[in-house]
């Protein structure tokens, strides 16, 4: 697997993906196979549902589950497995852990592809 290599926000690793760039030859970055694999589970987390305009049942409920009322931390979770899983060349998601800092909702994935296992965060 291939795709546009993503610089990592605010250059904490492995948190949230944002903007493709350059690399050291002035070549527009790729990543390959696990790390692929891994920006765009990354990317799918950060999918906001009814976002993709030709398939807007793809993406998180964040309205849903976050932001409406009183988390849903259960509904969140189960949000993301899917999301993971729905990404070309994941097998499974061997470990999800979301937890609550203050306003915050963060998570981290142990992610297993047909490339290898790896981890993301965010």
């Amino acid at each position: 697997m291939q795709t546009l290599s993503a610089n990592v926000n605010n250059n904490v690793p492995n948190v949230a993906y944002d903007d493709i760039y350059l690399d050291a030859k002035g070549n527009i970055s790729l990543s390959y196979d696990v790390e692929a694999v891994l920006q765009a589970c990354a990317q799918a987390a950060q999918t906001v549902l009814g976002e993709i305009i030709f398939n807007v049942s793809q993406g998180i409920p964040f309205f849903q589950t976050i932001w409406n009322g009183s988390p849903q931390v259960q509904q969140y979770t189960a949000a993301l497995r899917v999301a993971f899983l729905n990404v070309p060349n994941v097998i499974e998601v061997i470990s999800l852990m979301t937890t609550q800092v203050n306003n915050d909702f963060q998570y981290t994935a142990i992610i297993r592809t047909t490339f290898g296992t790896g981890g993301i965060s965010g």
